[in-house]
C-alpha cells in the first residue's frame, strides 16, 4: 500500500503542505482542518472510486482538529493502520483496534494524533449493484448505528479485515484497470462489505468504563464550546482570564479539560486556532500585517516566530507562495 503512487487517472495522489489543502481533498465530507502540533505540515491523500465504494488513504504527520459532515446518503468510517498518540472522536476515546465512524446527521470532530494512517470508506448504498451485498450493507450500517464515534472490534478480526484492506489495495495498485471492470468491482464492493460484516461478529464490548468516558465527552464538549468562541470572530480572547469570564469557568477547569481533552493547555490551543485562522485569510490579505493584528498578534518578530515554529515557514512566504 505504501509503495510509490498508484498510475493512473482512476487513482488519484496527492501530497500536501498545508492542513487546508489537505481538508479540501475531502471534499464531499465539508471538512475543515486546524493543526495543534507544531511543525511542517506533511501530508498525503490517495482514492478511487470502486462502484459505490470511495477509497481514501489519508496520512498526517501533525496533530489536527478535524471537524466534518458526511451527506445523509453515504456511511463513513475509517480502519486505522497507524494511529500513535492521544486521539478523540466526537468525544470518545479513540484508538488503533476500533471502527471510527464519521457519518450521521450531526457529524463528527476529531482529534488526530500526529501519526495517523488510515484507509477511510465512503460507501453509497445506493451505489451497490448487487442487491444481496447492498442488503449486508444496510445490516452492518443498521448495527453500527447511525452517529458518528468509535466502534470497538476485537483486535484480530480488525487485523483480519486490515488485511482484506491491504489485498484489495494492493491488487488495484497493481492493475488500475480492474476499476474499470463490472465484475471486478462488484467482487471489491463484496470483499469491502461481507469483510466489514465478519469484523463485527460477535465482537466483544472492551469500551472504556462509562464513567471515564462520560468526563472525557464533558471535557471535549468544553473544548468545542471554546473553539467555536475562538473560530467565531477575530473579538476571540487573548488570554486564558478572558476566556475564564467567557466560558464562567475557572483556570483549574478549564486547564483540566483542555489537557485531558486535546494534549495541550488552553492559552497553547486558542494560539494554535488563532494562527490557523491567519494562515487561512493569508490566501486573499493585502498585507500581512493586517492579518496578524485582526486575530490579537501585535508584536510582530513573536508572531512570525510563532508561526514559523506552527507551519515551517515564515507568514511572509505563505502570503507570497498564494500570489505567485
Amino acid at each position: 500500500m505504501e509503495a510509490g503512487h498508484w498510475p493512473d487517472e482512476a487513482i488519484q495522489f496527492r501530497s500536501c503542505h498545508s492542513v487546508d489543502e489537505q481538508a479540501a481533498l475531502l471534499d464531499t465530507w465539508n471538512q475543515s482542518y486546524c493543526q495543534l502540533s507544531r511543525g511542517l505540515f506533511d501530508g498525503s491523500v490517495r482514492w478511487f472510486m470502486a462502484g459505490g465504494v470511495k477509497v481514501l488513504v489519508e496520512k498526517l504527520n501533525r496533530t489536527v482538529y478535524q471537524r466534518g459532515c458526511v451527506s445523509e446518503h453515504k456511511f463513513a468510517l475509517g480502519i486505522p493502520f497507524q494511529l500513535e498518540g492521544h486521539a478523540l472522536l466526537s468525544g470518545q476515546t479513540s484508538h488503533l483496534d476500533a471502527l471510527h465512524v464519521f457519518s450521521g446527521k450531526d457529524g463528527f470532530e476529531f482529534l488526530s494524533p500526529d501519526q495517523h494512517l488510515f484507509v477511510n470508506l465512503e460507501i453509497e448504498p445506493e451505489a451497490v449493484a448487487d442487491l444481496a451485498t447492498r442488503a449486508q450493507l444496510e445490516a452492518v450500517i443498521a448495527r453500527i448505528g447511525a452517529k458518528s464515534g468509535i466502534v470497538n472490534i476485537a483486535p484480530e478480526r480488525l487485523e483480519r479485515f486490515r488485511a482484506v484492506l491491504r489485498v484489495l489495495l494492493d491488487s488495484v495498485s497493481a492493475a488500475p484497470r480492474l476499476l474499470a471492470d463490472r465484475a471486478s468491482v462488484a467482487s471489491f464492493e463484496k470483499s469491502i462489505v461481507y469483510g466489514l460484516s465478519e469484523a463485527l461478529h460477535e465482537f466483544p464490548d472492551i469500551a472504556p468504563q462509562q464513567r471515564g468516558e462520560a468526563r472525557i465527552a464533558r471535557n471535549w464538549q468544553l473544548v468545542r464550546s471554546v473553539r467555536d468562541i475562538v473560530e467565531g470572530s477575530p473579538d476571540c480572547p487573548l488570554s486564558v482570564a478572558e476566556l475564564c469570564a467567557r466560558m464562567h469557568a475557572s483556570r483549574r477547569t478549564l486547564q483540566y479539560a483542555f489537557e485531558e481533552a486535546t494534549g495541550i493547555n488552553p492559552l497553547a490551543y486558542m494560539r494554535a486556532v488563532r494562527l490557523a485562522r491567519v494562515r487561512q485569510e493569508l490566501m486573499h490579505a493585502a498585507t500581512v500585517t493586517e492579518v496578524a493584528t485582526r486575530w490579537g498578534f501585535w508584536h510582530f518578530g513573536n508572531f512570525a516566530s510563532e508561526y514559523r515554529e506552527q507551519f515551517g515557514e515564515l507568514p511572509s512566504e505563505t502570503w507570497r507562495r498564494n500570489r505567485m
